[in-house]
Parts: C-alpha cells; structure tokens; sequence
C-alpha cells in the first residue's frame, strides 16, 4: 500500500511540475521571450533544429530560437527585456544565442514594430544594414533592398560601421547596403505604418511577470488596437 500511496505522490508531483512549466511554457530563467500573438503561417526553428514547427501562443523562445512568418501572417512577443514585438508577415527574426546580448535580437529580412513595456525596457534589433538601439520608445524596423526605420514615440539610435544616426518621434531614416543612415526627415502622414495594429494581446502583464519583469510597482497603461479601434488598458505591474 506504501509503495502504491508513494508512486501516486511521485506522479502528482510531476504532473504539477509539468503543468507549472509545459513544453514551450514558461520558465523566466532560461526564456528570452514568449509568444503572446500569432495569426496565420508562422515557424519556429528551436537552436540547434534543421526544421521550422508550427508557432503557438504560450511558446517560449530560448537563446538561438528563429521565428519565421509567411504571407498575411503576424506574430506578437513580449521579450524578457520588457519590449512587446510585432512581426510582420515574410519575415525572419531571430532570437539572441547564449553569447550575444540579451536583448539584441536580428531581423534578417521583413518587418518588426516594438514598443516598451516598462520604463527599464529595452531593445536591440540587428539588420544586415544596421543595428537600432530602441529605449523607451515605439518604432518600426524594416529591412527589405533597403533598410526604413521609423520612430512613432521616444527615440532611436540608429548605427553601422559608417555612421550613426539619432531617431525622434514622427522621424525616418534609411540606409541603403553598407551606406550609412540618412539624416532623419519627418514622415509624411502616407509613411505612418498600420500593419501592427489589430493585433489583441490579452493579459500582456501576465505575461511579463511569469519572464520576471517589473514596472516598479506602478500601473502601466497600454494601448490596445483591436478591429480598428483603440483602447487604453491598466496593468499592475509586481516589482522583482
């Protein structure tokens, strides 16, 4: 009977452990980001992995993970940096591998749109034109023949090899092979992108408190885009 009692306990305690951390949920430790949105045909390429897999909601991405988009499809991370990323159809984004910095993720081509989730937050994103340095800030990496960044809030530091360039709200910059970035211009009201909106993350603080992240205790207002119309969400942010 004891033998029997304690096989029972040793299962319970492994099903609760599973439950607490599934296959692709959360474990803030080793996590960088987690999949909080995805709308038509999007991969996952685990490290190490010769093969894309079906992207799911809940999915957490680890260091060297690679996250793929097909035609019409949209995907949405919360990164362990605080950043909230959307991901545009055709496009390739991959995940920082153990010995690059955390937050440096790379576009190699498409389309990303981010913004800051709390006011430690921050972002790298590398393109084979460039690298943005996104603090604070909503803005939109492009990399397609050439590379379009523009900056909706905040700022954004915009550097190569042959210059810098810094990016305030309601500014563009390109850069065009290994040139370095045009001066800043102001965008035309026809450049203002709208491919990110629509996309509903639910209980996206739920999401960064299980990666470990704070706001320092303070609520945090969030705009949600949802079929077109918008709407200012609060969340309770729990401090580390």
């Amino acid at each position: 009977m004891k033998t029997v009692i304690k096989a029972v306990m040793m299962f319970a305690a492994a099903f609760a452990a599973a439950a607490a951390f599934p296959a692709g949920g959360f474990c803030a430790e080793k996590m960088a980001a987690v999949v909080v949105y995805v709308d038509g045909d999007a991969q996952l390429k685990r490290s190490g992995a010769e093969a894309y897999s079906a992207l799911k909601v809940n999915d957490s991405l680890s260091p060297g993970d690679s996250v793929k988009t097909g035609a019409g499809a949209k995907v949405s991370l919360v990164t362990k940096g605080g950043a909230e990323v959307r991901i545009n159809e055709n496009s390739t984004f991959d995940v920082p591998g153990k010995s690059q910095l955390r937050e440096m993720y790379e576009l190699r081509v498409g389309q990303v749109w981010s913004r800051m989730l709390h006011r430690m937050a921050k972002l790298n994103v590398r393109t084979p034109s460039a690298v943005c340095a996104i603090r604070g800030t909503e803005a939109d990496i492009e990399q397609q023949d050439i590379m379009t960044v523009k900056v909706y809030e905040g700022h954004v530091s915009l550097e190569n090899a042959a210059g810098k360039q810094a990016l305030t709200a309601g500014q563009l910059s390109t850069v065009s092979g290994t040139g370095a970035p045009a001066a800043p211009r102001q965008m035309t009201a026809g450049e203002m992108g709208k491919w990110q909106e629509g996309i509903d993350v639910k209980d996206i603080g739920k999401y960064l408190e299980q990666l470990g992240q704070s706001g320092g205790g303070k609520k945090l207002k969030l705009k949600v885009d949802r079929n077109g119309t918008s709407k200012d969400v609060d969340i309770k942010l729990k401090k580390k």
